[in-house]
C-alpha cells in the first residue's frame, strides 16, 4: 500500500483540488501536520484521525465533510495511478503541455475577417496596420477631435470629407483611386466599406492565386494609404496614386517572387508571377 506510505497528506485531492488549495495556507498549521506527513500518518486505525476531532475550526469541519471514506484506500494493494485530464476528452496517463495550456487559456471566438488580416504568405508590416483598421484604433482625425484635440477634421488625401476609418478605406476618391486600380484590373467589384471589403476578400475569387494576390494588395494598399496620410501631415510630403500604386505594385511583386520559386511544379501558367504578370503588371 505505497499510497498510504509514499501519498503526501496535503497532496491528496478533494474533487478538483488539492487539500492544501482547499485548506489554504494555514492548512497544516490548523489541523497540526506537517506539509511532509503522509496519508499514512493522518489515519487513526481505519478512519481519518480528524473525524473524531470537536474542532469547530472551518477548515477542520471543511476536511471533515469532504475527505472520503479511507476504507477503499486502506484496503487496496495497488498503487495510486495519476490521470491527466485537460479537455473534454478521456483522461490520460500521458501529460500534454500544449493541453494543458489550452485548458488555462482557451482560445476566443475567432472573428469572421481574421482569415483576411492572418494568412500565412502575408507581409508582417502590413497585416499589423489592417488588424489596426480592422479594430478602428488608428488615430485618424475623427477619433483625435474626439480625444479633445484641436485639430482639423477634413481629409488631407482629398479636402473634402472628414477623415474617418471608413472614409479612409476606401470611400475617399483618393484611397478609391489605388484600390480600384487592382480590382479593376483583376474584373473584381469589392465593396467600398472597409470592413465589408475584409470580408469580401474571403470570398473574392475562386482562384487560388489570385485570391492570395488580392489579399496582399488590399493590406499593401491599407499600410501605403495611411503611410502617404501621414507624410503629409508630418512630412509635408505629399504622394499621389499613381506613385503609391507603383510602390504597391513593387512590394507585391518582390512578396511574391520567393512564394512563387516555392509552389510545387504544375501545370505551364499556373504560378504566382504568371498570373500577377498577366493582370497586375504593366
Amino acid at each position: 500500500m505505497l499510497v498510504l506510505a509514499k501519498q503526501l497528506a496535503f497532496g491528496m485531492i478533494i474533487g478538483r483540488d488539492l487539500v492544501l488549495h482547499v485548506t489554504g495556507n494555514n492548512g497544516p498549521l490548523t489541523v497540526g501536520m506537517p506539509l511532509t506527513d503522509v496519508v499514512r500518518d493522518a489515519l487513526r486505525g481505519r478512519n481519518w484521525w480528524i473525524a473524531s476531532s470537536r474542532s469547530r475550526n472551518p477548515i477542520i469541519a471543511l476536511l471533515r465533510n469532504s475527505l472520503s471514506d479511507p476504507e477503499s484506500m486502506i484496503d487496496c494493494m495497488h498503487d495510486d495511478v495519476y490521470l491527466w485530464k485537460a479537455d473534454h476528452h478521456a483522461p490520460s496517463n500521458m501529460f500534454s503541455a500544449a493541453k494543458t495550456w489550452s485548458a488555462l487559456h482557451p482560445n476566443g471566438v475567432p472573428f469572421p475577417w481574421h482569415k483576411s488580416v492572418w494568412f500565412k504568405d502575408r507581409v508582417p508590416k502590413h497585416a499589423f496596420i489592417c488588424w489596426v483598421v480592422a479594430w478602428n484604433r488608428l488615430h485618424t482625425r475623427d477619433r483625435l477631435r474626439n480625444g479633445g484635440l484641436n485639430t482639423p477634421s477634413v481629409c488631407v488625401l482629398c479636402n473634402v470629407l472628414d477623415e474617418t476609418h471608413d472614409h479612409l478605406f476606401f470611400q475617399c476618391h483618393f484611397s478609391g483611386e489605388v484600390w480600384r486600380f487592382f480590382t479593376l484590373r483583376a474584373g473584381l467589384t469589392p465593396p467600398s466599406q472597409f470592413m465589408a471589403s475584409l470580408l469580401w476578400l474571403k470570398s473574392a475569387s475562386t482562384s487560388k492565386n489570385l485570391s492570395l494576390i488580392i489579399k496582399l494588395l488590399f493590406q499593401a494598399s491599407v499600410y501605403l494609404i495611411w503611410r502617404g496620410r501621414n507624410l503629409r501631415i508630418h512630412s509635408n510630403n505629399f504622394r499621389y496614386p499613381p506613385q503609391i500604386i507603383k510602390e504597391i505594385q513593387l512590394l507585391v511583386r518582390a512578396r511574391l517572387d520567393p512564394l512563387s520559386r516555392l509552389q510545387s511544379s504544375g501545370p505551364l501558367g499556373s504560378s504566382l508571377l504568371v498570373t500577377w504578370f498577366a493582370l497586375f503588371q504593366v
